[in-house]
């Protein structure tokens, strides 16, 4: 687009201009106005002795490059002429690369620069008198992100958006990809498009780009897909625990046990003295009220529930498996429901489930057994009263973030893992990567392993790796022997 120049000058130049809030910001007293200010890539001397429509050629066809980030690097100030200049040094090789495209562009028009001085990448922030002090004596590093070209040409000012020729396809052949893959649109997501563009801008020529980005898309919404299904599960079974677990937790039976810790205790006497005294009682109070709970009649259902959270688990981590084989091997996407479905039916046939529901109900008992001493022991050296201990125990209990929902967290994502660790193991994996959930709240013991990939099976660190983590496992081989084994599904 074309705007007039605040400035009317009858020279003309290829430069560019900073964002305006930018330019807002390095505004000195006295110095130049916010639109005027910019980084010379080729001054050309007078307009008169250059053909503007030539000039404007020269930029659209060297905008063909992505966006770059240069670095105001400090100060200086030029002496030597009539006034000093105060400039912002700008540093980047990416403005050098341009520096040098320029040239050879203007070159090959028969456009002459002007020689008189070496070429210094800066940004003009005053004009000084000599004598003058400088209205700024330091200039903190800052980064600035250039993302169009424009030819100067007397007062007229023509803008070309920077956007290599590969950019836009390459970016809706990530999303037709994504798209095919009907995960959602994540933070990891769009990291990876952004990832997948440089790599199509990087490699141009190569027939298959544009393929294999979008194969790129569809792994990460894959990925993503996988993610959620995660989340959406985990929440389902953790729903179906509490709903059995909370008839479980009778106000009844739990003022039983602080009528029975008040007594041990003496409510009368408590003090702080005798805190390992108080911490002992509640401890144990809350073990009995927990291990009551095993003689209910729900229980049954209890220590059912949490063998379909295994179950579920496991068959969910199957068919991560066999959905990943699918996409690296390039093949028709899994209809994962249906998968889940007939994995999770085959768990009927696994004995072991019920032994693990058991050494998960027990941790579930002694999760909850261990809050709720907590709260009780708290509660008695504050002075609570027995109402009040009621509530404070019926709270923790019964609380969304209580021991039931990291008990099953930990529970469906362990069973998950193992599930894809036994298919790989089944099909002859040797190597696997660890792959993070790469939204932002991953931790540095995943990141770690993640970049640790590929592992040996049996080496490789055992998921999940720490509580609510969300990691998974993928194999690392050529997948074509998954591809036979899928036609048989």
């Amino acid at each position: 687009m074309s705007v007039a120049s605040p400035d009317c000058s009858d020279g003309c130049m290829i430069a560019l201009y900073p964002p305006p809030e930018l330019a807002e910001r390095l505004i000195v007293e006295g110095g130049l106005p916010a639109e005027d200010l910019h980084v010379t890539v080729a001054y050309l001397g007078a307009a008169s002795d250059v053909d503007g429509d030539a000039l404007r050629e020269v930029v659209a066809e060297l905008a063909g490059r992505r966006p770059f980030t240069a670095q105001l690097a400090g100060l200086a100030r030029f002496t030597g002429g009539a006034q000093d200049v105060l400039v912002a040094l700008v540093d980047s090789p990416d403005l050098e690369d341009l520096r040098r495209d320029t040239l050879d562009a203007l070159y090959e028009r028969g456009i002459q620069v002007p020689r008189e001085h070496g070429y210094t990448a800066h940004l003009s922030l005053s004009y000084l008198d000599p004598d003058e002090a400088a209205p700024l004596d330091r200039l903190e590093a800052q980064p600035v992100k250039f993302t169009a070209l424009s030819a100067v040409h007397g007062n007229d000012r023509t803008d070309e958006a920077l956007a290599h020729p590969m950019e836009a396809p390459a970016r809706e052949a990530f999303a037709a990809g994504w798209a095919l893959s009907g995960g959602p649109l994540t933070k990891r997501v769009r990291l990876a498009c952004e990832t997948a563009v440089d790599l199509a801008v990087e490699n141009p020529d190569d027939p298959g780009t544009l393929k294999a980005t979008i194969d790129l898309g569809r792994l990460e919404g894959m990925w993503a897909l996988l993610f959620q299904r995660r989340n959406d599960l985990l929440a389902d079974q953790t729903a179906r625990v509490r709903d059995v677990w909370l008839p479980l937790i009778d106000r009844t039976s739990v003022a039983a046990a602080v009528d029975q810790l008040r007594a041990i205790l003496g409510v009368q006497e408590v003090d702080r003295g005798r805190r390992d005294d108080i911490r002992a009682a509640a401890k144990a109070a809350a073990r009995a009220l927990l291990q009551a709970i095993a003689g209910l009649t729900g229980f049954g259902k209890l220590r059912s529930a949490l063998r379909d959270v295994l179950a579920a688990g496991r068959a969910e981590g199957t068919v991560e498996a066999i959905a990943i084989a699918a996409e690296r091997a390039s093949r028709v996407g899994l209809d994962w429901e249906i998968a889940f479905k007939d994995a999770y039916r085959a768990m009927d046939s696994l004995d072991d489930l019920w032994a693990g529901a058991d050494g998960w109900l027990a941790r579930t008992l002694d999760g909850a057994a261990g809050e709720l001493g907590n709260v009780l022991g708290d509660g008695m050296e504050n002075g609570l009263t027995r109402d009040e201990l009621i509530d404070a125990a019926m709270d923790v209990l019964t609380a969304d973030d209580a021991a039931v929902a990291f008990t099953v967290d930990w529970a469906m994502t362990t069973a998950a893992d193992e599930g894809a660790l036994a298919l790989y193991r089944a099909e002859g994996v040797l190597q696997i990567d660890i792959i993070t959930a790469g939204d932002g709240r991953v931790c540095s013991a995943c990141i770690d392993a993640e970049s640790g990939s590929p592992w040996h099976i049996g080496d490789q660190p055992r998921m999940p790796l720490h509580p609510n983590c969300r990691c998974c496992y993928s194999a690392d081989v050529s997948l074509a022997h998954f591809a036979a084994w899928m036609v048989d599904l």
